[in-house]
């Protein structure tokens, strides 16, 4: 899954109505928050504050008025993912604008363990904030707007041995190494399984064990009586 690929689609979303002559980047900026699970799915957090000229223009968008138009529309171009729990948050009085969803199989797992996520991007700006997260900015230039986009993407906190390589074509690409995918989730379900098999036996041992005290009480306070007479022929 390239990572900027859904990102273009996002940023066509958010720009499509702002104007045009600012050219400034700082006074119009893009976080995007970008959490990854165990299982290579992500759930995004998308954000940007406007200037009041922006914010007016912005008002006008499908994104405000319609925001089921915008998911449509990122749905269509990113045809080939899944996205999913999608939601808008407008701030008026902060002139920001947020929206959340996630995205599925945005890093891809090449067994053993093994991770692997893709900026579709040439010579990207890389900071490490810490073991498991990294910050990439840029700027970048949507219908004439010239904004600066800060990425912020946290690994799964099993993750381990986060490495950052080139391609051939020298983009980004993270690897990484991770038994929280779906093997693991193989062998927790047997784990289960066998705990299961477990506690059914234990209860099964100690209901035929009351039973057979229950029966052998009855027996030593009533005990059967045995018939002691003869019969002669």
């Amino acid at each position: 899954m390239k990572l900027l690929t859904v990102v273009a689609t996002i940023i066509a979303a958010l720009c499509l109505t702002t104007v045009r002559a600012q050219q400034d980047p700082t006074q119009q900026v893009q976080q995007f928050d970008i959490h990854i699970n165990n299982l290579g799915d992500a759930s995004y957090e998308v954000s940007e504050k406007m200037t009041q000229m922006q914010w007016e223009n912005f008002k006008q968008g499908p994104l405000v008025n319609d925001p089921s138009i915008t998911r449509r529309d990122m749905q269509r171009g990113m045809s080939a993912y899944v996205i999913e729990d999608f939601k808008r948050d407008i701030d008026e009085m902060n002139r920001t604008v947020k929206m959340d969803f996630k995205v599925k199989a945005i890093s891809s797992y090449k067994g053993d363990g093994k991770w692997e996520m893709k900026l579709d991007s040439k010579d990207a700006q890389i900071t490490k904030l810490s073991d498991k997260s990294f910050m990439i900015t840029s700027n970048a230039v949507f219908n004439g707007q010239l904004t600066q986009q800060v990425f912020k993407v946290f690994f799964p906190g099993t993750a381990s041995n986060i490495q950052q390589t080139t391609d051939s074509f020298n983009k980004t690409i993270f690897t990484y190494k991770d038994g929280g995918g779906i093997l693991s989730i193989f062998v927790w379900n047997n784990v289960v399984g066998i705990l299961l098999i477990l506690a059914a036996g234990a209860s099964f041992l100690r209901n035929y064990g009351k039973t057979d005290i229950t029966a052998l009480s009855k027996i030593m306070v009533h005990p059967p009586t045995v018939n002691t007479s003869t019969e002669k022929v």
